[in-house]
């Protein structure tokens, strides 16, 4: 019964996000093109993205529990380091922390409706499979940093096989000391158990964000340093959910 359960959920989810994120998100776009006001027309679309991150949750019949939103900085930019533990993660950042811009796989260029957004929000497409056009690329996450736009980074590089929080990347946190820009660690739990890594179908369930107090690059003499430093507040903060999960 759990599994029939879970396959509707799935169908019934894949199928409205796709209409929506293709359909919705293209009539969005259009429509913010008619409004005169610039800084309107983006307040628009940032806010309708933000609608999309929390509805996504919904459409899985899931809870979304957030602790930490008093930390998220309201003056200016940061970058978002969070775990990763499912694709939800992307939407759960999008609707209950901020709209910020993502470092994408290349191959989301090719995905219609995502990478309309992902332009949109000033995200850089990553090459990893070309050195150099990756040092171009970080290079170009840098100045947007230093332009005032908000990233969102998942130091672990991939999604964890069983939640737990994985190595952070040497040098992932590279970007923040050069830019000087605000970190905002974010532990995440439970997206894991609404679709682990290699899985096609969701289960419904509680869904646990805590948004850390934000970490200052330039109180740190070097990358490792920060990096070790908000590896860890991520992992406690992990394990702090999980508890509260049980």
């Amino acid at each position: 019964m759990k599994r029939v359960r879970d396959l509707l959920v799935t169908l019934y989810f894949y199928f409205i996000a796709t209409v929506y994120i293709v359909f919705y998100g293209g009539f969005v776009l259009f429509r913010s093109l008619l409004i005169r006001d610039k800084k309107r027309a983006r307040d628009y679309v940032l806010k309708e993205i933000e609608k999309f991150g929390r509805r996504a949750f919904k459409w899985l019949f899931s809870e979304v529990i957030v602790r930490g939103s008093e930390n998220i900085p309201k003056n200016r930019n940061f970058i978002v380091v969070a775990n990763h533990q499912s694709l939800m993660d992307i939407p759960l950042i999008l609707g209950f922390v901020t709209t910020g811009a993502f470092i994408a796989k290349e191959e989301l260029k090719k995905v219609p409706g995502v990478n309309w957004y992902i332009r949109y929000l000033n995200g850089v497409f990553l090459d990893r499979k070309n050195p150099r056009k990756a040092v171009k690329a970080l290079r170009e996450v840098i100045q947007k940093l230093k332009n005032g736009v908000t990233f969102i980074v998942f130091p672990e590089g991939t999604r964890s096989p069983d939640g737990r929080v994985l190595p952070f990347k040497k040098d992932s946190l590279m970007i923040a000391m050069k830019a000087k820009v605000p970190i905002l660690p974010v532990s995440i739990w439970g997206t894991y158990n609404l679709i682990p890594k290699k899985r096609l179908t969701f289960t419904p369930g509680k869904v646990y964000l805590k948004i850390h107090a934000p970490v200052d690059p330039e109180e740190f003499s070097n990358e490792e340093e920060l990096r070790k430093y908000v590896e860890e507040i991520i992992k406690q903060g992990v394990d702090e959910l999980r508890g509260q999960s049980t």
